[in-house]
This record gives structure tokens, C-alpha cells and sequence, in this order.
């Protein structure tokens, strides 16, 4: 037998209507969602774990203590979005912090520097989340921060 063969077997059937998700474990698990959840916020904020380009849902839930499945229920209820988002979120707030800090630092440097591996994914995240591409966005920041310049040469304030 071929391993086609077996995949094919394992195969489930689809089935003819949705399957309505059970969400029985959200009542009895709040206070314990609501709890982690901080934690991971806490984490977020103070360890800044999301600047490692490798980071993942299982080191947060061994630094939690916590298991990897309850982790990620509780991350996508309580946010509304999955580890994935959230961890990007804190990559592109963290670019942005880059990018009027330094805003002729070239855009490649940002996205290694806030935790992103490509280039790619950092665009689409940028873009996700703060409405423009990456390059927009520093050209609003350039564009500003000439515009301050300007204005205080001439003895205006901004």
C-alpha cells in the first residue's frame, strides 16, 4: 500500500452542514482566561519576547506555565485575534517607535529590528494594522518632521 493510499483513508468526510463550535468551556474557564491573559499582556510589555524572530506559542506557555492549547484558546477569545497577531501588533508599534525615532533608517533595518524574519511579512502586517504600507508611513513621519524643522527656523511654533 502506497502512502497515498493511507492518507486517503484517513481521509474524513466533510460534512453536509457547519458544525456549530462549542463554546461550553468560555463560562467555566473567564476568570482563568481573564487571569492568563494579563499575564501575557504583563509578559508582552515587560519581557518584549515578540523582538526574538523565532518566538512562539510554546515558549510563552512554558514561560506561563501554563499549556500551549489553553494559551491560544484564551489569546483568541479574550483579544479577538490569534498568538500570531498578537505577537505582530507589538512588532509593528514597536516599527513605528523606530521609525520617529529614526525616520531615515531604512525600512529593512525596522522590520529585523521590531522581530520580523521577512521583509514580506513585515509589509503585510505594517499595512494590517496601521493602514499603510511600511514606506507611507515614513514618509508621513519624514514629511513631519520637516515640516517641525520649518516651522522653528522661521521662529513659528509647531
Amino acid at each position: 500500500m502506497n502512502l497515498f493510499a493511507i492518507f486517503r483513508r484517513r481521509k474524513s468526510p466533510v460534512p453536509s452542514r457547519p458544525v456549530s463550535p462549542d463554546l461550553s468551556y468560555i463560562e467555566d474557564d473567564s476568570p482563568q482566561m481573564t487571569k492568563l491573559y494579563s499575564r501575557v499582556l504583563g509578559l508582552m510589555e515587560e519581557k518584549r519576547p515578540w523582538l526574538d524572530g523565532d518566538y512562539n506559542i510554546g515558549q510563552m506557555a512554558k514561560h506561563l506555565f501554563c499549556a500551549r492549547t489553553f494559551l491560544s484558546k484564551t489569546i483568541n477569545i479574550c483579544s479577538g485575534h490569534n498568538f500570531r497577531w498578537l505577537l505582530n501588533y507589538y512588532r509593528v508599534i514597536y516599527a513605528s517607535d523606530l521609525m520617529k525615532k529614526d525616520p531615515y533608517m531604512k525600512v529593512e533595518e525596522v522590520a529585523k529590528f521590531s522581530g520580523f524574519n521577512t521583509l514580506p511579512t513585515f509589509n503585510s502586517a505594517f499595512k494590517m494594522i496601521m493602514r499603510q504600507r511600511p514606506s507611507e508611513y515614513m514618509g508621513d513621519v519624514r514629511n513631519s518632521l520637516q515640516g517641525r524643522l520649518l516651522s522653528r527656523s522661521r521662529g513659528l511654533r509647531p
